[in-house]
């Protein structure tokens, strides 16, 4: 995610803060000011969000390595000022896996809401009979723990794509399709996102946030699997495009560019003895104009590491490739032969098409 810090790579998973946290912060110190609060309080209120933040990346953790032990890797965790955010990279489809992974970060708040009660119970100079409106070294950690307990109880409402929310979609996965399930998840996520935020006007604004948030992502959490849904019965050589433009790597960008604007291409192979030696998108051809102008030769700005991709490859799976890394087109291969070009516009006309006929079955 832009404009986010990274804060290190515990078990090879990269974390980042984002820029926003630190409104957060700003948020909390000027409630507490307004409240009268001393500085010590408004110090410790500030370890309490950062301690706080530190079980959230706790919980996401236990998402990541649970995917982890189906094969499913995840890209990193960013932390916002509404939680953190581990990007997963494809949720298992098989209920009782979707549900372990789902599991495992709740599982971790209440591990350590456990941990913090037998401490506070144990140790004498802590105590539960606190007074809990405000922040302070008596209370630290007892409010602590009444927070790990709230976290696992917001988060198994079922408001997709929130825990609860992908609970509800594992649970009905069992009866209907995944693309049935993820539909009526939606709607329970968009039912709560709307009370999220309409509640959030009265009691705290980042419920109103929260509540976006949930109504948005349950809508493009749905398309996508609807997405997927459809281009998994097809291969890559279904859509490939036969007609296709090639350069060689010592053309000059203004080939190049005349091509670009007099067709609808979006990207174009580079080829030297029958081998297809790099790829050029529009942005190589715009950045490489910057750097080297209409003289500068392709080989200059081409990319030159890409996926080499069969025809018998999975559509979805390949297409989730191309967005991933921000592939434009990539050629296509038949026993070391090409025999075609992929590119990101045909995929998305064909999944509109697709999704039109899907949308009038069933009707």
């Amino acid at each position: 995610m832009k404009y986010s810090l990274s804060l290190g790579r515990p078990f090879g998973i990269k974390i980042s803060i984002h820029w926003t946290f630190l409104l957060l912060i700003l948020w909390i110190v000027a409630i507490n000011v307004r409240q009268g609060a001393s500085t010590p309080e408004v110090i410790m209120s500030i370890l309490f969000i950062l301690t706080l933040f530190l079980c959230v990346t706790l919980h996401e953790l236990g998402h990541a390595l649970t995917a982890r032990r189906y094969n499913v890797e995840t890209k990193g965790i960013t932390l916002l000022p509404i939680g953190g955010m581990a990007h997963i990279q494809e949720m298992p489809e098989k209920p009782k896996e979707e549900i372990m992974v789902t599991l495992g970060g709740l599982v971790v708040n209440i591990i350590i809401a456990m941990i913090l009660w037998a401490v506070i119970s144990l140790v004498p100079a802590y105590s539960f009979n606190v007074d809990l409106e405000r922040v302070n070294s008596q209370n630290f950690w007892v409010l602590l723990m009444y927070v790990n307990l709230f976290i696992v109880i917001f988060n198994i409402i079922p408001a997709f794509p929130m825990d609860g929310g992908r609970l509800l979609r594992a649970a009905l996965s069992y009866k209907f399709s995944r693309l049935e399930a993820t539909k009526y998840a939606m709607m329970s996520g968009q039912v709560f996102g709307a009370i999220f935020a309409i509640a959030g006007l009265f009691i705290n604004p980042f419920l109103v946030i929260i509540g976006i948030f949930v109504f948005i992502g349950a809508r493009v959490e749905y398309s996508q699997v609807k997405f997927r849904t459809i281009l998994s019965d097809y291969k890559v050589k279904d859509i490939i495009l036969k007609d296709y433009t090639s350069f060689s790597a010592d053309d000059p960008l203004q080939k190049a560019v005349d091509k670009l604007l007099n067709s609808r291409e979006v990207g174009f192979l580079v080829v030297k003895e029958e081998d297809v030696v790099g790829i050029l998108s529009k942005d190589n051809i715009i950045s490489g104009l910057s750097d080297y102008g209409k003289e500068g030769k392709v080989q200059q700005v081409m990319t030159k590491e890409f996926d080499r991709v069969e025809g018998s490859d999975s559509l979805s799976k390949v297409m989730m490739d191309m967005q991933k890394n921000k592939y434009d087109i990539l050629p296509v291969f038949d026993n070391g032969n090409i025999i075609g070009v992929l590119d990101q516009e045909n995929i998305q006309e064909f999944i509109m098409v697709h999704s039109a006929l899907h949308e009038k079955e069933s009707d």
